[in-house]
């Protein structure tokens, strides 16, 4: 008889907003709505992080929902419908204000480490111009709420630039690919892509 293959997904829930938030997960073969209380999987607080993970034993992808609400008076939502994960993968849920309104971005978590090299991709709430001055220069726009490509940078300090500010990233550890989470010019938060 053939072993039950487990697979397994996770979400990496993040909350930038200036208020706690609730975050609802709803996989699709669930007849209940997203925003029901059985879906609610973590409350964070205005910046702060929460970890779920989803196993099941189909040979088919697992495709979910996930939705926030503010915590307090629950009436501002935001959903992100129909995701599609294969086993293993890692998915960013990142909840920020655009404005007065509460906002959530996903996207598959795409780690690509590089040995003696720092790794990064940038999220950000405010369009952004990014610049990195190395061996060779280079500049793209990073439009609000959306995920840069990959860049790579040898030195944590003085070669990664957000609009003029220079930003220092020798806390986080060289070899390893990272998501950092910004405001437009400042660093919010780096998470490590796994």
């Amino acid at each position: 008889m053939d072993e039950i293959s487990v697979r397994k997904i996770g979400i990496d829930l993040i909350n930038i907003t200036d208020q706690s938030i609730d975050f609802y997960i709803k996989e699709n073969n669930d007849n209940i709505e997203l925003f029901d209380d059985g879906n609610k999987v973590a409350t964070t607080l205005s910046d702060d992080t929460s970890y779920h993970g989803i196993s099941w034993t189909s040979p088919s992808p697992m495709e979910i929902n996930v939705g926030i609400s503010d915590t307090n008076s629950q009436t501002t939502q935001a959903e992100s419908d129909d995701i599609i994960l294969n086993d293993k993968e890692k998915l960013w849920a990142i909840a920020w204000d655009d404005g007065d309104d509460i906002t959530l971005s996903t996207n598959t978590e795409q780690p690509s480490p590089i040995e003696d090299k720092y790794r990064i991709r940038i999220f950000t709430i405010s369009d952004t111009w990014v610049q990195i001055i190395s061996s060779a220069i280079s500049t793209m726009e990073v439009k609000a709420g959306k995920f840069s490509p990959h860049m790579t940078i040898e030195n944590c300090s003085g070669e990664l630039y957000l609009s003029a500010n220079s930003v220092d990233i020798c806390d986080l550890d060289i070899g390893k690919s990272y998501l950092l989470i910004i405001d437009g010019e400042d660093l919010l938060l780096a998470a490590e892509e796994k």
